[in-house]
């Protein structure tokens, strides 16, 4: 697997940086987010805790796979500005902001 950085685009407003890249998967499947995450942050150098994917396409007939990420300045950053879907497909293991509200159970309410 081979990642390549196609566009890097700084955004300062909401400090992080946008990255559109190119996966080139030749003879496998494509790879997992979190193999993808880690190739970024090690080209980036930059901790994976700090890099969510947000797309990621194979084409069609192809062996290669086009996406965007993103890249931020800090851990409670990403936390507070991506959604919780993105959270939980790109860290699965489990994030503070992305675990749902336990379900509450109401007093003298029966199961059946």
């Amino acid at each position: 697997m081979k990642v390549e950085i196609i566009q890097r685009t700084e955004n300062p407003l909401l400090r992080r940086t946008e990255i559109k890249f190119k996966v080139d998967h030749t003879g496998g499947p494509t790879p997992p987010r979190k193999d993808v995450r880690a190739q970024l942050a090690a080209q980036l150098g930059v901790s994976e805790d700090l890099v969510i994917v947000e797309k990621m396409a194979s084409l069609f007939g192809r062996q290669q796979a086009s996406g965007i990420a993103r890249v931020y300045d800090s851990r409670e950053l990403l936390e507070k500005l991506e959604p919780r879907y993105l959270l939980k497909r790109n860290f699965p293991e489990g994030v503070e902001g992305a675990k749902p509200k336990a379900e509450q159970k109401v007093e003298g309410e029966k199961g059946g």
